[in-house]
């Protein structure tokens, strides 16, 4: 059987090189991949993402330049330890490192200060400039380069807005849908850290546990806020002496749901969702969706986005707004 397979396999190889059906196969995927190549392959500003916030900006100088903000690009323990297990450092700069003998990290900060009304100093500008360049291991050959720049500056309401650009990218294009992707989750995963009461905290434990988890932290941030809800729809639902059982049984999940909610396998994944193409080669739309792998919790928060719907009647207007609050940046969710 195996050998009748491979023996199909070298047919179906041997026809693309030697037949006219085989040789419009072979063009037709040239030209498709000279033209993804094009639009999707080297160029620059290829992604640029944005939020605001009003955490103090010193904390989150810490927290881009030193290996908390590695834990968040790295999105899984496991795979930020691997990078960190294989860094070496060069002896004539502290600003430039290899991993593996696979990546070349070099970066550069820069900041600008400004004095306030009250005459107070402070950094008006932080951008970390990082360049990412991949080699075939142990060789000088060249797989793809790019720059990326993190940082903030600060607005004249005093408001922070950080920002995370795309410089550049030279490689494939396969190599840079990946990399948009994964900055699409970044940013995701960033203002869900430094916009949360934990950020800049003295609980270091209790960051570190998040960093290292951000799904499952904004999950339970998430169900949280429908627990609250819930019980305000259900003490409007009395006054309007309205049946209740369901929604208390709603209510005792998601309290049952949030209490563990950290503990839940949660992670999330980026997509375009098949709107990618067109205008000046960008990715117009990119979604990101968080998974819940426990029936209970699915259930739960079937039930409970049941009950706080748009256009739901009894749905609270906090309701509503926290299933906007997370799909703000995370598009869609799937429970």
């Amino acid at each position: 059987m195996a050998a009748r397979i491979i023996g199909r396999l070298g047919g179906m190889g041997k026809a693309l090189f030697t037949t006219p059906a085989g040789w419009a196969t072979l063009g037709t995927a040239g030209i498709g991949n000279y033209y993804l190549q094009q639009q999707f392959g080297t160029g620059k500003d290829f992604f640029h993402h944005k939020f605001t916030t009003t955490k103090d900006p010193d904390k989150i100088v810490d927290f881009y330049s030193t290996e908390e903000f590695l834990q968040i690009l790295g999105i899984f323990k496991f795979a930020t330890d691997f990078v960190l297990a294989g860094v070496v450092w060069s002896t004539d700069t502290d600003q430039k490192n290899t991993v593996w003998n696979a990546m070349e990290i070099s970066f550069d900060i820069t900041e600008r200060e400004m004095q306030t009304a009250d005459g107070k100093t402070v950094v008006a500008f932080f951008n970390k400039r990082e360049r990412f360049q991949n080699y075939i291991p142990y060789t000088d050959i060249l797989l793809w380069d790019q720059v990326q720049n993190y940082g903030y500056r600060r607005k004249q309401d005093g408001t922070i807005e950080v920002q995370h650009h795309g410089e550049r990218f030279y490689g494939p294009w396969p190599v840079r849908l990946a990399v948009q992707l994964h900055a699409q989750y970044v940013i995701w995963a960033t203002e869900k850290h430094i916009n949360s009461p934990l950020f800049g905290s003295e609980d270091v434990e209790a960051v570190e546990a998040q960093r290292e988890n951000i799904p499952a932290f904004a999950l339970k941030e998430f169900v949280s806020s429908l627990r609250k809800e819930q019980e305000k729809s259900i003490a409007a639902s009395k006054l309007n002496q309205e049946d209740t059982t369901r929604k208390e049984e709603t209510l005792q999940k998601l309290t049952a749901l949030e209490a563990k909610a950290t503990k839940l396998k949660a992670q999330v994944t980026v997509s375009t969702r098949g709107e990618h193409l067109p205008a000046k080669g960008r990715l117009q739309r990119m979604n990101t969706v968080l998974h819940v792998d426990d029936a209970a919790a699915k259930d739960a928060l079937q039930s409970a986005m049941a009950d706080q719907r748009v256009g739901t009647e009894g749905g609270t207007e906090g309701g509503r707004a926290a299933i906007q609050g997370l799909l703000k940046t995370s598009k869609t969710m799937k429970a």
